[in-house]
């Protein structure tokens, strides 16, 4: 059987040309994308993921894990 893939995603809004959008990133891969809805946001990155795994396989490692090491996050 197949180890499962998962991955941490940030996400947070932004305003393009006055609309808001959704930005998620998979630290993991340092890839990024973006949709209009969270959903939008969430399939767009996960083609992002499968595509960037077609072309560079090695980095199916780093989505292998159980877990994350952290989460967290900074207020300065």
């Amino acid at each position: 059987m197949e180890k499962k893939l998962s991955c941490s995603v940030s996400v947070h809004e932004e305003e393009l040309e006055g609309k808001k959008i959704f930005v998620v990133e998979a630290a993991e891969l340092s890839i990024s994308d973006h949709g209009e809805t969270l959903d939008d946001a969430l399939n767009n990155l996960k083609s992002g993921i499968k595509l960037l795994l077609e072309v560079a396989p090695e980095k199916r490692e780093l989505l292998e894990k159980e877990e994350p090491l952290m989460v967290t996050r900074l207020f300065l």
